[in-house]
Protein backbone atom coordinates (compact mmCIF):
# COMPACT_ATOMS: atom_id res chain seq x y z
CA UNK A 1 0.00 0.00 0.00
CA UNK A 2 1.37 2.98 -1.04
CA UNK A 3 1.38 6.58 1.57
CA UNK A 4 -0.25 9.19 0.41
CA UNK A 5 1.78 11.91 2.05
CA UNK A 6 -0.81 14.59 0.71
CA UNK A 7 -3.51 13.36 2.16
CA UNK A 8 -5.31 15.21 5.15
CA UNK A 9 -4.95 12.36 7.60
CA UNK A 10 -1.39 12.03 7.10
CA UNK A 11 -0.69 15.92 7.30
CA UNK A 12 -1.99 16.04 10.35
CA UNK A 13 -0.97 13.16 11.71
CA UNK A 14 2.66 14.04 11.15
CA UNK A 15 2.13 18.04 12.24
CA UNK A 16 0.69 16.97 15.32
CA UNK A 17 3.42 14.28 16.10
CA UNK A 18 6.52 17.46 15.15
CA UNK A 19 4.59 19.81 17.36
CA UNK A 20 4.27 17.33 20.27
CA UNK A 21 8.43 16.77 19.66
CA UNK A 22 9.08 20.30 19.68
CA UNK A 23 6.99 21.07 22.67
CA UNK A 24 8.61 18.06 24.72
CA UNK A 25 12.27 19.49 23.80
CA UNK A 26 11.36 23.33 24.36
CA UNK A 27 10.38 21.56 27.66
CA UNK A 28 13.45 19.76 28.22
CA UNK A 29 15.73 22.20 27.14
CA UNK A 30 14.13 25.19 28.94
CA UNK A 31 14.60 22.73 32.17
CA UNK A 32 11.29 21.71 33.04
CA UNK A 33 10.70 18.33 33.55
CA UNK A 34 6.91 18.07 32.48
CA UNK A 35 5.65 16.19 29.48
CA UNK A 36 3.60 17.83 27.13
CA UNK A 37 0.67 16.07 28.76
CA UNK A 38 1.34 16.92 32.18
CA UNK A 39 1.59 20.76 31.16
CA UNK A 40 -1.96 20.35 29.51
CA UNK A 41 -3.59 18.81 32.71
CA UNK A 42 -1.73 21.78 35.10
CA UNK A 43 -3.67 24.08 32.78
CA UNK A 44 -6.77 22.38 32.88
CA UNK A 45 -6.51 22.02 36.45
CA UNK A 46 -5.66 25.89 37.31
CA UNK A 47 -8.54 26.51 35.19
CA UNK A 48 -11.09 25.02 37.00
CA UNK A 49 -11.83 25.45 40.67
CA UNK A 50 -12.77 21.32 41.83
CA UNK A 51 -10.82 19.06 38.74
CA UNK A 52 -11.13 15.22 39.67
CA UNK A 53 -9.36 12.58 37.85
CA UNK A 54 -12.62 11.38 35.40
CA UNK A 55 -12.96 14.76 34.14
CA UNK A 56 -9.17 15.10 33.55
CA UNK A 57 -9.35 11.80 31.40
CA UNK A 58 -12.34 13.09 29.27
CA UNK A 59 -10.97 16.29 28.73
CA UNK A 60 -7.40 15.35 27.58
CA UNK A 61 -9.43 12.17 25.93
CA UNK A 62 -6.86 9.74 27.76
CA UNK A 63 -7.58 6.69 30.23
CA UNK A 64 -7.72 6.95 33.80
CA UNK A 65 -4.78 5.14 34.71
CA UNK A 66 -3.07 6.73 32.07
CA UNK A 67 -4.00 10.66 33.93
CA UNK A 68 -3.51 9.21 36.92
CA UNK A 69 0.09 7.93 36.83
CA UNK A 70 0.73 11.91 35.51
CA UNK A 71 -0.87 13.14 38.17
CA UNK A 72 0.99 10.58 40.77
CA UNK A 73 4.13 12.22 39.06
CA UNK A 74 3.00 15.85 39.69
CA UNK A 75 2.09 14.82 42.92
CA UNK A 76 5.40 13.60 43.67
CA UNK A 77 6.73 17.22 42.46
CA UNK A 78 4.83 19.15 44.54
CA UNK A 79 2.90 20.51 41.47
CA UNK A 80 -0.30 19.24 42.47
CA UNK A 81 -2.77 17.44 45.29
CA UNK A 82 -5.16 15.25 46.10
CA UNK A 83 -7.61 16.91 48.46
CA UNK A 84 -10.68 14.76 49.56
CA UNK A 85 -14.06 15.28 49.13
CA UNK A 86 -16.06 15.51 52.30
CA UNK A 87 -19.00 13.49 51.68
CA UNK A 88 -17.80 11.05 49.21
CA UNK A 89 -14.29 9.48 50.40
CA UNK A 90 -13.98 7.86 46.51
CA UNK A 91 -13.72 11.09 45.20
CA UNK A 92 -10.57 13.02 45.38
CA UNK A 93 -9.84 16.45 43.87
CA UNK A 94 -7.01 17.46 42.10
CA UNK A 95 -5.88 21.55 43.03
CA UNK A 96 -2.83 22.87 41.85
CA UNK A 97 -0.04 24.26 44.33
CA UNK A 98 2.02 27.27 44.53
CA UNK A 99 5.12 25.25 42.95
CA UNK A 100 2.61 23.98 40.56
CA UNK A 101 1.29 27.68 39.49
CA UNK A 102 5.04 28.41 39.01
CA UNK A 103 5.74 25.74 37.20
CA UNK A 104 2.89 26.59 34.60
CA UNK A 105 3.58 29.91 34.41
CA UNK A 106 7.50 28.68 33.18
CA UNK A 107 6.27 26.37 30.89
CA UNK A 108 3.94 29.01 29.34
CA UNK A 109 6.69 31.22 28.81
CA UNK A 110 8.71 28.25 27.11
CA UNK A 111 5.65 28.16 24.76
CA UNK A 112 5.21 31.69 24.03
CA UNK A 113 9.11 31.74 22.75
CA UNK A 114 8.52 28.39 20.87
CA UNK A 115 5.53 30.03 19.35
CA UNK A 116 6.85 32.90 17.90
CA UNK A 117 9.26 30.71 15.66
CA UNK A 118 6.43 27.82 14.59
CA UNK A 119 4.39 30.45 13.87
CA UNK A 120 6.54 32.78 11.78
CA UNK A 121 5.23 33.57 8.27
CA UNK A 122 1.69 32.87 9.43
CA UNK A 123 -0.48 36.01 9.28
CA UNK A 124 -2.80 36.79 12.18
CA UNK A 125 -5.93 36.06 9.59
CA UNK A 126 -4.42 33.11 8.02
CA UNK A 127 -3.91 31.34 11.95
CA UNK A 128 -7.98 32.54 12.37
CA UNK A 129 -9.24 30.65 9.70
CA UNK A 130 -6.61 27.56 10.39
CA UNK A 131 -8.61 27.52 13.94
CA UNK A 132 -12.04 27.63 12.13
CA UNK A 133 -11.31 24.69 10.11
CA UNK A 134 -9.68 22.83 12.86
CA UNK A 135 -13.02 23.37 15.09
CA UNK A 136 -15.29 22.28 11.92
CA UNK A 137 -12.60 19.17 11.62
CA UNK A 138 -13.22 18.24 15.09
CA UNK A 139 -17.03 19.07 14.72
CA UNK A 140 -17.60 16.58 12.22
CA UNK A 141 -15.35 14.03 13.77
CA UNK A 142 -17.28 13.68 17.17
CA UNK A 143 -20.91 13.38 14.82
Amino acid sequence: MELDKDSLQFIFGSTIRALHKATALAFENGGSELSPEQFHLLKIISSKEDSIQTELAEILQLDKSGIMRHIDQMEARGYVQRINDATDRRKKYIVLTELGSSKLDECKAILDKMGDSILKGISDAELLIFKQVLSKLKENAER
